[in-house]
Protein backbone atom coordinates (compact mmCIF):
# COMPACT_ATOMS: atom_id res chain seq x y z
CA UNK A 1 0.00 0.00 0.00
CA UNK A 2 1.04 3.34 -0.99
CA UNK A 3 0.43 6.55 0.73
CA UNK A 4 1.32 10.47 -0.12
CA UNK A 5 0.52 12.77 2.80
CA UNK A 6 0.48 16.37 2.58
CA UNK A 7 -0.48 19.61 4.85
CA UNK A 8 -1.11 23.38 4.87
CA UNK A 9 -1.63 25.59 8.22
CA UNK A 10 -2.31 29.14 7.84
CA UNK A 11 -3.37 31.69 10.11
CA UNK A 12 -6.72 33.69 9.24
CA UNK A 13 -7.11 35.45 12.55
CA UNK A 14 -4.53 37.70 14.44
CA UNK A 15 -3.29 34.32 16.36
CA UNK A 16 -3.29 31.11 14.87
CA UNK A 17 -4.73 28.64 17.06
CA UNK A 18 -4.88 25.70 14.40
CA UNK A 19 -2.00 22.97 15.58
CA UNK A 20 -1.44 19.86 12.64
CA UNK A 21 0.74 17.27 13.09
CA UNK A 22 1.60 14.14 11.09
CA UNK A 23 3.21 11.42 13.11
CA UNK A 24 5.07 8.24 10.91
CA UNK A 25 6.10 4.94 12.75
CA UNK A 26 6.31 2.09 11.13
CA UNK A 27 3.19 1.07 8.70
CA UNK A 28 0.99 3.76 10.92
CA UNK A 29 0.67 7.18 10.14
CA UNK A 30 -1.09 9.77 12.58
CA UNK A 31 -2.86 12.72 11.57
CA UNK A 32 -3.42 15.54 14.50
CA UNK A 33 -5.29 18.39 14.35
CA UNK A 34 -6.50 20.89 16.61
CA UNK A 35 -8.78 24.25 16.66
CA UNK A 36 -8.63 26.31 19.40
CA UNK A 37 -12.06 27.53 20.29
CA UNK A 38 -13.57 30.66 18.91
CA UNK A 39 -10.69 33.00 20.13
CA UNK A 40 -10.74 32.70 23.45
CA UNK A 41 -8.04 33.65 25.89
CA UNK A 42 -5.71 30.25 26.17
CA UNK A 43 -7.70 28.71 22.88
CA UNK A 44 -4.43 28.20 21.25
CA UNK A 45 -2.37 26.38 24.30
CA UNK A 46 -5.37 24.46 24.66
CA UNK A 47 -4.43 23.21 20.96
CA UNK A 48 -0.77 22.64 21.53
CA UNK A 49 -1.79 20.49 24.49
CA UNK A 50 -3.83 18.43 22.52
CA UNK A 51 -1.26 18.09 20.03
CA UNK A 52 1.73 17.17 22.21
CA UNK A 53 -0.19 14.25 24.32
CA UNK A 54 -1.27 13.03 20.98
CA UNK A 55 2.28 12.68 19.29
CA UNK A 56 3.61 11.57 22.78
CA UNK A 57 1.24 8.57 22.84
CA UNK A 58 -0.28 7.90 19.12
CA UNK A 59 2.21 5.19 18.25
CA UNK A 60 0.49 2.75 21.06
CA UNK A 61 -3.04 3.02 18.91
CA UNK A 62 -4.07 0.10 18.01
CA UNK A 63 -7.56 0.80 17.55
CA UNK A 64 -10.38 3.39 17.63
CA UNK A 65 -11.57 2.40 21.07
CA UNK A 66 -7.83 3.59 22.14
CA UNK A 67 -8.18 6.72 20.56
CA UNK A 68 -11.46 7.28 21.69
CA UNK A 69 -9.80 6.31 25.58
CA UNK A 70 -6.81 8.82 24.74
CA UNK A 71 -8.78 11.76 23.93
CA UNK A 72 -10.33 11.70 27.18
CA UNK A 73 -7.26 11.89 28.71
CA UNK A 74 -6.66 15.86 27.28
CA UNK A 75 -9.77 16.92 28.07
CA UNK A 76 -9.20 16.70 32.13
CA UNK A 77 -5.12 18.13 31.48
CA UNK A 78 -6.57 21.24 29.80
CA UNK A 79 -9.34 21.88 32.31
CA UNK A 80 -6.86 21.90 34.65
CA UNK A 81 -3.95 23.98 33.59
CA UNK A 82 -4.76 27.49 34.42
CA UNK A 83 -3.39 28.79 31.02
CA UNK A 84 -5.41 26.57 28.54
CA UNK A 85 -9.01 27.35 26.94
CA UNK A 86 -10.75 24.67 25.05
CA UNK A 87 -10.22 23.13 21.33
CA UNK A 88 -11.57 20.88 18.95
CA UNK A 89 -9.50 17.65 18.50
CA UNK A 90 -9.32 14.83 15.75
CA UNK A 91 -6.33 11.87 16.11
CA UNK A 92 -6.81 9.31 12.92
CA UNK A 93 -4.72 6.84 11.92
CA UNK A 94 -4.16 5.07 9.02
CA UNK A 95 -2.59 1.43 8.90
CA UNK A 96 -2.40 -1.37 6.63
CA UNK A 97 -5.58 -1.22 5.14
CA UNK A 98 -7.71 0.49 7.81
CA UNK A 99 -8.79 4.06 9.28
CA UNK A 100 -9.65 4.57 12.63
CA UNK A 101 -9.74 7.50 15.29
CA UNK A 102 -11.62 10.18 17.63
CA UNK A 103 -13.05 13.52 17.47
CA UNK A 104 -14.30 16.40 19.43
CA UNK A 105 -15.58 19.18 18.04
CA UNK A 106 -16.11 20.25 14.33
CA UNK A 107 -12.90 19.51 13.49
CA UNK A 108 -13.53 17.20 10.56
CA UNK A 109 -11.84 14.06 9.25
CA UNK A 110 -13.45 13.09 5.63
CA UNK A 111 -12.96 9.32 3.33
CA UNK A 112 -12.70 9.69 -0.08
CA UNK A 113 -12.98 6.04 -1.25
CA UNK A 114 -14.03 5.07 -4.84
CA UNK A 115 -17.09 3.89 -4.44
CA UNK A 116 -18.42 7.59 -2.84
CA UNK A 117 -17.70 10.01 0.25
CA UNK A 118 -18.16 9.73 4.09
CA UNK A 119 -17.88 11.77 7.02
CA UNK A 120 -15.77 9.71 9.37
CA UNK A 121 -15.77 12.67 12.41
CA UNK A 122 -19.17 13.58 14.14
CA UNK A 123 -19.38 17.02 15.54
CA UNK A 124 -19.44 16.92 19.29
CA UNK A 125 -19.54 19.04 22.13
CA UNK A 126 -18.49 20.06 24.67
CA UNK A 127 -15.09 20.49 23.12
CA UNK A 128 -12.31 19.47 24.73
CA UNK A 129 -10.82 21.56 27.82
CA UNK A 130 -14.44 21.94 29.13
CA UNK A 131 -14.06 18.68 31.82
CA UNK A 132 -16.69 16.37 30.07
CA UNK A 133 -16.32 16.04 26.41
CA UNK A 134 -17.69 12.96 25.23
CA UNK A 135 -15.75 11.76 22.08
CA UNK A 136 -17.09 10.03 18.71
CA UNK A 137 -14.91 7.26 18.06
CA UNK A 138 -14.73 5.69 13.94
CA UNK A 139 -13.55 3.19 11.90
CA UNK A 140 -13.29 1.31 8.73
CA UNK A 141 -11.19 -0.09 5.96
CA UNK A 142 -9.02 2.09 3.44
CA UNK A 143 -7.41 0.76 0.62
CA UNK A 144 -8.03 2.89 -1.78
CA UNK A 145 -8.81 6.74 -1.86
CA UNK A 146 -7.92 9.56 0.38
CA UNK A 147 -8.49 11.11 3.88
CA UNK A 148 -9.13 15.10 4.55
CA UNK A 149 -8.56 16.09 7.80
CA UNK A 150 -9.20 19.72 8.58
CA UNK A 151 -10.55 22.28 10.88
CA UNK A 152 -13.90 24.24 10.25
CA UNK A 153 -11.21 26.86 8.31
CA UNK A 154 -11.81 24.67 4.78
CA UNK A 155 -15.28 22.95 5.56
CA UNK A 156 -16.98 26.55 6.81
CA UNK A 157 -16.07 28.73 3.32
CA UNK A 158 -16.63 26.33 0.38
CA UNK A 159 -18.74 23.22 -0.14
CA UNK A 160 -18.55 19.43 -0.22
CA UNK A 161 -18.57 19.23 -4.02
CA UNK A 162 -15.42 21.66 -4.62
CA UNK A 163 -13.95 19.87 -2.15
CA UNK A 164 -14.74 16.76 -3.07
CA UNK A 165 -13.45 17.87 -7.02
CA UNK A 166 -10.10 18.96 -5.84
CA UNK A 167 -9.75 15.92 -3.64
CA UNK A 168 -10.41 13.56 -6.71
CA UNK A 169 -8.55 15.71 -9.70
CA UNK A 170 -5.85 17.39 -7.34
CA UNK A 171 -2.21 16.67 -7.12
CA UNK A 172 -1.45 13.93 -4.14
CA UNK A 173 1.63 16.03 -3.00
CA UNK A 174 0.11 19.41 -3.03
CA UNK A 175 -3.47 18.48 -2.29
CA UNK A 176 -3.90 20.39 0.94
CA UNK A 177 -2.50 23.54 -0.37
CA UNK A 178 -5.08 23.43 -3.09
CA UNK A 179 -8.14 22.41 -1.14
CA UNK A 180 -7.07 25.62 1.14
CA UNK A 181 -6.86 27.61 -2.22
CA UNK A 182 -10.36 26.84 -2.44
CA UNK A 183 -11.54 29.40 0.89
CA UNK A 184 -8.47 31.65 -0.08
CA UNK A 185 -9.69 35.26 -0.37
CA UNK A 186 -8.89 37.28 -2.95
CA UNK A 187 -6.25 38.93 -1.02
CA UNK A 188 -4.28 36.21 -0.62
CA UNK A 189 -5.72 35.91 3.20
CA UNK A 190 -7.69 33.38 4.94
CA UNK A 191 -11.13 34.26 6.93
CA UNK A 192 -10.05 31.75 9.44
CA UNK A 193 -7.11 29.63 10.85
CA UNK A 194 -7.30 27.00 8.29
CA UNK A 195 -4.99 23.54 8.99
CA UNK A 196 -5.48 20.58 6.29
CA UNK A 197 -3.66 16.84 6.07
CA UNK A 198 -4.31 14.42 3.43
CA UNK A 199 -3.17 11.13 2.54
CA UNK A 200 -3.59 9.53 -0.93
CA UNK A 201 -3.63 5.77 -0.78
CA UNK A 202 -3.09 3.38 -3.33
CA UNK A 203 -3.06 -0.46 -3.61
Amino acid sequence: MNTITSTFLERGNPELQDRLEIVEFGDKAAFILADGSGGRSGAAQAAELFVRSMREKSGNLASSQDCLRLLCEPDQKIAQAIDCGETTGVITIVSSGKIYGANVGDSAAWLFAQDGKEELSRVRKPYLGAGVAAPHQFGREFKDGALVVASDGLWKYTSLELIEQKVRTGNAESLAKELADLVRLRSGTFPDDIAVATCRVHK
